[in-house]
């Protein structure tokens, strides 16, 4: 019974990934929220990371990829090459499955550096950091802090570097 329940689940998160490759603009959004670390703190995540230019919502950790951005409790983010000019696309179903990575409000987060991150708006009308020119998602398929399940899914969704570059090695 447990395996069915596995391969139901598997089966379900492959075919809402195929969806975020097509123009879904139906269906409800969803966000997730990040929480700030207080300033001055060395934040550190699960996966052994330090926070981009000091503290943040979102941090730098060593991966299978080599350093990556994650969310301040560990967990991958991936930037989505169908996102054009810095504005996100990725909404209804795909919002599902790639949720991006909100802060609360216009305001770069203390501690981000401001050559690197920003804030845009979000398609629900939420705010969502950015790095380099992408809007910034976790993928619903990470299970856990350090998974880099969502990396090349589609060959359109890529973890993010430090520097605001794809990785798509």
């Amino acid at each position: 019974m447990r395996t069915r329940h596995l391969v139901f689940g598997i089966a379900a998160s492959v075919a809402l990934v195929t969806a975020c490759g097509s123009s879904d603009d139906g269906g409800s959004d969803t966000t997730v929220a990040v929480a700030t670390s207080a300033a001055g703190e060395a934040a550190t995540t699960e996966a052994g990371g330090t926070a981009a230019a000091g503290t943040g919502p979102v941090v730098v950790a060593d991966s299978s990829l080599g350093q990556i951005l994650t969310t301040a409790d560990g967990f991958t983010v991936y930037g989505f090459k169908n996102d054009s000019a810095g504005t996100s696309t990725c909404t209804g179903g795909c919002a599902e499955s790639w949720p991006a990575v909100t802060t609360t409000s216009e305001e770069l987060p203390a501690g981000l550096d401001p050559a690197v991150f920003s804030v845009v708006e979000g398609p629900d009308e939420t705010y969502q950091l950015r790095a380099g020119d992408w809007p910034l998602y976790r993928f619903s398929g990470d299970a856990a802090a350090g998974d880099t399940n969502g990396q090349g899914q589609g060959d359109v969704w890529f973890a993010v570097a430090p520097d605001g570059n794809l990785i798509e090695g």
